[in-house]
């Protein structure tokens, strides 16, 4: 699969695995929340044996699938082990059939099938083949997102989809799968790290363990930071040796004013304003609410009526301005394993009052309150008022403002530290909203009164606090320039 995706990555995971990027915590949440769902997806395929051996040790789990093989009363292998041509692989659930052949199933955390998905299963039907088995069938199992959980035990039948893949990756194999193969063994074996230019393989269809590795020389303000830059776009720049955005000429087919305006302020050095951003300040009325929300979407729902990967709200900060009186902070976490949805929006309308506008950064707090006020149609008129009275700091960012340190993205973690260089989060345990997901998850499976659940949510309190913080601190910085 690295392979598939770029040779050079291939070659770095067969012999630089010192070059790896560090695994960031949502990603290994990922990793851990696989591993789970594995587990229940046993138990929609009861009776099976589990090769419990770790990859390291694949020699010793060949022996014990093998052994596992040869007794016909195990109706099923879990991770068993097969290495055919030097490719290993470990397939998810093998079941055997009534007629000597076999049928596997690999499990997906997605809620649909992928493309990537395909090359996948199709390497693991030609490892088992050509290690003897009868393939006769192939379905990629994965999470039935219009599933609504009941409460109790998983409905593993309505929690899982089982889409049948044979004939894709039959297809896929039939393309040409040993000449594939055989290229990338040339890779693997040669002692230079293949000459590959970064692109859009970097990210698709996953981020390249080794992006930090490949883009450490990227140019300050390469024209892959333009913001909206469509793929066409840059690779005309790139077919004429257009590689900084400074290059990019006035005449250029295609350069937006937003692009220009980048461009400009790279040149320049200079952070650009425009002329309306003044009147647009002026449209925010006190006393001003910053705020911002956490959420969190669990792939196995944790809630009865909610469904897996469902976006649940549990933590808002708001630091209040009456543009006199100085800042006040409130917040809301929720703290124990029940559904915060309630308390949340129950403890939002309380304290954003009934007057004045409401900064956020994006108009994603404006998709959660819409949300809840479907919920809780008893709520209904209160939140939808919360909605008219947003303010989206993000817009006015993206539309009057442009700072070179931007390099191009607008997010707050990229903005705050341009436009205000005393406050950041590297002080803080957790720096990002996935950070702050993860961090939840493990609250509510922390036991009560365990200590580390107060030190957790002291941690949630923080970084909420600091987001709503820099949205103060980027509002103010906007009035400056103007």
């Amino acid at each position: 699969m690295s392979g598939l995706q770029c040779l050079k990555r291939l070659h770095l995971g067969s012999h630089h695995l010192e070059l790896t990027d560090p695994t960031p915590a949502g990603q290994q949440a990922l990793f851990d929340f696989g591993t789970r769902l594995g587990e229940l997806a046993r138990e929609r395929f009861p009776g099976g044996r589990f090769i419990s051996n770790p990859a390291f040790e694949h020699s010793a789990a060949m022996e014990k699938t093998r052994e596992a093989l040869d007794d016909s009363s195990v109706p099923s292998l879990y991770e068993a082990a097969f290495e055919f041509e030097g490719i290993r692989i470990r397939v998810d659930i093998l079941i055997r059939n009534e007629d000597g052949t076999f049928s596997m199933v690999e499990v997906k955390s997605s809620t649909g099938g992928k493309p990537e998905h395909i090359p996948d299963i199709a390497i693991q039907i030609h490892v088992l083949e050509g290690s003897g088995l009868r393939i006769r069938e192939a379905g990629l199992l994965h999470i039935n997102n219009r599933y609504v959980y009941g409460g109790g035990d998983y409905d593993l039948e309505s929690l899982f989809t089982l889409q049948a893949s044979t004939q894709e990756a039959r297809a896929f194999i039939a393309g040409g799968i040993g000449e594939q193969i055989d290229g990338m063994w040339k890779v693997v074996g040669q002692a230079e790290i293949p000459q590959i230019p970064i692109g859009p393989h970097c990210t698709k269809p996953y981020r390249c363990d080794f992006y930090g590795f490949c883009h450490r020389d990227e140019p300050e303000h390469g024209i892959d930071q333009l913001p909206g830059a469509r793929a066409a776009f840059l690779g005309g720049l790139k077919a004429q040796g257009i590689t900084e955005i400074g290059q990019i000429g006035d005449d250029y087919p295609g350069l937006t004013p937003m692009h220009r305006r980048v461009r400009d302020a790279v040149i320049t050095g200079q952070i650009f304003t425009s002329d309306g951003l003044a009147d647009v300040l002026k449209k925010a009325t006190t006393p001003l609410f910053f705020l911002d929300f956490e959420t969190f979407n669990p792939g196995l729902p944790r809630y009865a009526g909610t469904r897996p990967y469902q976006v649940i709200p549990f933590q808002w900060s708001a630091h209040v301005s009456n543009g006199v009186d100085g800042l006040e902070h409130r917040e809301f976490l929720h703290e124990n394993s029940t559904d915060p949805r309630r308390a949340f929006a129950e403890s939002l309308l309380a304290a954003m009052e009934d007057q004045g506008s409401i900064v956020v950064y994006s108009a994603y707090e404006q998709t959660i309150i819409r949300g809840l006020a479907e919920e809780f149609p008893e709520h209904r008129e209160r939140l939808e008022a919360l909605q008219d009275r947003l303010f989206d700091l993000l817009q006015i960012v993206r539309n009057h403002f442009y700072h070179p340190e931007f390099h191009g993205s607008f997010s707050l973690k990229s903005v705050l530290p341009a436009m205000v260089p005393k406050l950041g989060y590297t002080d803080l345990e957790i720096r990002d909203g996935m950070m702050a997901q993860v961090a939840f998850e493990q609250v509510l499976d922390t036991p009560a009164g365990d200590p580390s659940r107060e030190i957790i949510g002291g941690h949630l309190r923080d970084y909420c606090a600091r987001d709503t913080m820099a949205m103060v601190e980027i509002f103010d910085a906007l009035r400056q320039f103007v």
